[in-house]
């Protein structure tokens, strides 16, 4: 800004053309005038140097203010997705997606698959505020205190996600085993013959009728669990509600135990070798000592489905990876199992007002004497992919496309984790507290991404898929079991 001042206050006051001067005087005249000119250039040029410098520095602090301030925002909020939430404690309804040039894609996927992870807020401070919002919206007072003590042993602090990994509850410590089929019968064999201790139970649709009513009576869970109108998306539902009160093991009757569940992802390796994740808590602790000192994880859970770079995964998948829930393992309170029925009660009560709806449409229609199109509609189940007349599949309802979202969306909020990093795992891999087979681990013998057979080393369940829940969404015969 000085040479620019110095610019303007030059003492410029030249003699108009037509004074008398002398010859000799013109001469002296005209060379003082090249001076001046001269000397006019010079400032201008030293002034259009000294701008460009002065707006140059300015720029690059800016640049280093804006990446200074941007290092230190962890862990940052990558979500673009809209903030409105129809149940208090569920994830956004809808998603807002941003302009091409507005974020990168996480892999050569491209944006898209990115987007197929409705994750919502992964601010750990909006992710414990939504769950404990859940909680005393939806659960029973006799629950709402240790449910939120749960949820403080993964945010123990205004959702700062650094608690100590050593004293956080282990999945093998509850060892409790949990299938479930449309009547009572004996458990898989090799489910007792690989784990001596664990107690194991099987329930029938009316146990475990009478189990969701004696633990959520009078609450809005159990009113969640009445609304729902498949047998199969209640399947889906007791399998999280049974974990999270009492931890363990859930598993499909059409499964069998390959190895002691205490060895799941007992040779797991850990993510970013244990930097960034394990944060001493006492004076003298080493990553070292904490990586000896961790314990076994609290939530084990397996990869289904990785695309790899196919460019036409999301006409077989809901997503590009995708988590396994015919068997899971998880301590009780565990923030992935709140979060996915927080999940399913979003979708519940937004699924309630479109029946309302396509029932108002059908008595208009019959009133109209539009039988066939009115019986139409009323043929349509809420629960099937809307291509085949509903309005919400099992897989974003209650199965595993909204299971995935509450895995990764834990883990993002938790550790700043992304789903790209478990694409082409070969062995398990520890992300804090949570342990991600890979495909082998509970799908070997797949003949697919990667999945070796039964008798690997890595191989830990044998699922047959013996019936086809696809089948019941589609209105073909078949059984969800």
């Amino acid at each position: 800004m000085f040479l620019m001042d110095r610019a303007r206050t030059l003492p410029i006051s030249l003699p108009p053309p037509s004074s008398p001067i002398s010859k000799h005087a013109k001469v002296l005249y005209n060379g003082s005038q090249r001076w001046r000119v001269f000397s006019l250039v010079c400032y201008g040029l030293s002034t259009v140097i000294g701008v460009m410098w002065y707006t140059g520095a300015l720029s690059a602090r800016q640049i280093y203010n804006n990446t200074t301030r941007i290092s230190l925002d962890i862990p940052v909020e990558v979500s673009d997705q809209s903030s409105t939430e129809v149940v208090v404690g569920g994830p956004p309804a809808a998603t807002t997606p941003s302009a091409p040039s507005a974020k990168m894609a996480l892999s050569k996927l491209g944006i898209s698959a990115d987007e197929s992870f409705a994750l919502g807020s992964t601010d750990p401070v909006k992710y414990t505020a939504s769950l404990t919002d859940f909680i005393y919206t939806y659960f029973p007072p006799k629950m709402q205190k240790s449910l939120t003590y749960g949820l403080a042993q993964y945010f123990p602090k205004d959702g700062v996600p650094f608690p100590d990994h050593e004293n956080l509850p282990a999945m093998v410590d509850y060892q409790n085993g949990w299938q479930t089929d449309k009547r009572p019968r004996p458990v898989t064999s090799s489910w007792r013959r690989h784990n001596l201790g664990w107690k194991w139970e099987m329930l029938g649709d009316a146990e475990a009728e009478h189990w969701v009513k004696r633990i959520f009576s009078e609450s809005l869970i159990k009113e969640v669990w009445n609304a729902l109108p498949a047998v199969i998306l209640k399947a889906d539902m007791l399998r999280y509600l049974l974990l999270l009160v009492q931890g363990g093991v859930y598993t499909d009757v059409d499964t069998s135990c390959l190895k002691p569940i205490v060895n799941w992802g007992a040779s797991a390796t850990l993510w970013h070798e244990g930097r960034g994740w394990l944060v001493p808590t006492r004076r003298g602790q080493t990553l070292e000592s904490m990586i000896k000192s961790l314990g076994p994880p609290s939530v084990v859970v397996g990869v289904e489905a990785d695309v790899g770079g196919r460019a036409d995964w999301n006409e077989w998948y809901a997503r590009p990876v995708q988590i396994i829930q015919w068997t899971l393992g998880s301590t009780p309170s565990h923030p992935i199992l709140l979060d996915c029925l927080s999940r399913i009660a979003n979708t519940t009560q937004r699924i309630s007002t479109w029946s309302a709806e396509r029932d108002a449409k059908v008595a208009q229609l019959r009133a109209e004497g539009s039988i066939q199109a009115a019986e139409k509609i009323a043929n349509a189940r809420s629960w099937v992919d809307p291509k085949f007349g509903g309005h919400a599949s099992v897989m974003e309802w209650t199965g595993p496309g909204v299971f995935t979202d509450s895995v990764f969306r834990y883990l993002s909020a938790r550790y700043n984790f992304t789903w790209p990093e478990v694409q082409n795992l070969r062995t398990p891999l520890r992300v804090g507290d949570v342990v991600v087979l890979p495909v082998t681990g509970f799908s070997p013998g797949v003949d697919q991404f990667g999945a070796q057979g039964t008798g690997d080393a890595q191989a830990m369940v044998h699922h047959r898929f013996v019936g086809s829940w696809k089948g019941v969404e589609q209105g073909w015969p078949g059984s969800w079991r």
